[in-house]
């Protein structure tokens, strides 16, 4: 579930010190906002605002999605799609071991067989 302000962003620009975000809730509106009032900024780190887990980086003419979230699932879909095989040859078909034994014998004793 997507909550309000998922998102902690820390901009680098190529002359000044990094400037921090705390509560970010829109990328591409944050994007704007940035073109508008701080031109000349590099690049952004996305952060997780709840874990502080890196999530990814954005330069500027880069697709800034509006929700992150919604762009890792787009993303990952295909990835998920392609472990959906569903003609996998099973060795058990209703309880029962298909595959082949051979028996061998074993035999007690010094006599040979013959």
């Amino acid at each position: 579930m997507l909550h309000k302000n998922d998102y902690s962003c820390i901009v680098f620009y190529n002359e000044t010190k990094p400037l921090k975000w705390r509560f970010v809730h829109n990328l591409l509106k944050f994007s704007v906002f940035l073109n508008q009032k701080h031109p000349g900024w590099k690049y952004i780190n996305v952060y997780d605002r709840r874990t502080s887990k890196y999530l990814t980086r954005y330069y500027p003419g880069n697709i800034i999605p509006h929700f992150l979230a919604l762009l890792i699932i787009v993303v990952s879909l295909p990835f998920f799609l392609t472990f959906n095989n569903t003609s996998r040859q099973s060795t058990f078909n209703n309880d029962f071991n298909n595959s082949v034994t051979i028996s061998t014998f074993n035999y007690k004793g010094g006599g040979s067989c013959s």
